[in-house]
């Protein structure tokens, strides 16, 4: 729990078009993001949770007996709320998305309490556990997200013309560096993924950091280095 905590804070972090990139590889990178402008922005999916008292492996297998999936938002302004969400609805959602993806996906959470009330918490997932054997979830984790809000993302890389590269044809294959890339943004500008055309790339050809387009609203994590390659195509 600890160890989550501090990935926790870490992740909060420190105050589509086509674009050419001046890349050594000729590679065309673009960020295939949300809307985020106020005019066009897309509603988050709403996910229904409800309120639980109780934290601990007991608990928790209590819940899982009966339907429900163990859940917490983190660093929401009344602290850490603890959720169940019906799992076979969560477990659907999980996987349409993926766990990669669910990491830079914001929700609505609409959280039923005692009486009939009800909040809606805007949240970022964060994790996904499952079990090694089944791959059954056991719990879910996300942070409060509000649009004004700087968090980290580790947002997805997607290649798409490695079928028609040149150096692909001549018997080379893509060289994964990095299939995430490391990103400070505003809870209204994440990214879904980047999208990198790699059509043009020859042998040998590399796509670095600096070849990526950001959003506005989004920059990289001061952990990468810019100059380095999140790819290349090599035998």
């Amino acid at each position: 729990m600890l160890a989550l905590r501090r990935a926790l804070i870490d992740a909060l972090g420190s105050g589509s078009r086509l674009e050419q990139c001046s890349s050594s590889a000729a590679a065309l990178a673009v960020a295939s993001l949300r809307p985020f402008s106020a005019a066009a922005a897309q509603e988050p999916p709403t996910l229904v949770a409800e309120l639980r008292g109780s934290a601990g492996t007991i608990a928790s297998t209590k819940l899982r007996r009966g339907g429900k999936t163990p859940g917490i938002v983190f660093s929401g302004p009344g602290g850490e709320q603890l959720l169940a969400f019906e799992t076979k609805s969560l477990a659907r959602l999980v996987a349409k998305l993926g766990r990669t993806a669910w990491a830079c996906s914001v929700f609505n959470l609409q959280i039923e309490g005692e009486g009939g009330s009800s909040q809606t918490v805007r949240a970022l997932g964060r994790q996904v556990h499952m079990q090694a054997d089944t791959d059954a979830i056991e719990n879910v984790t996300f942070i409060y997200c509000p649009p004004e809000r700087q968090v980290r993302v580790d947002v997805p890389l997607k290649v798409i013309g490695d079928d028609v590269s040149p150096g692909v044809k001549a018997g080379g294959r893509v060289n994964w560096i990095n299939r995430t890339i490391a990103c400070i943004a505003r809870g209204d500008a994440i990214p879904s993924d980047f999208t990198v055309d790699i059509s043009k790339m020859g042998m040998n050809d590399k796509l670095a950091f600096t070849d990526l387009v950001l959003p506005e609203g989004t920059r990289l994590h001061h952990s990468v280095n810019p100059a380095l390659p999140i790819l290349k195509v090599a035998k």
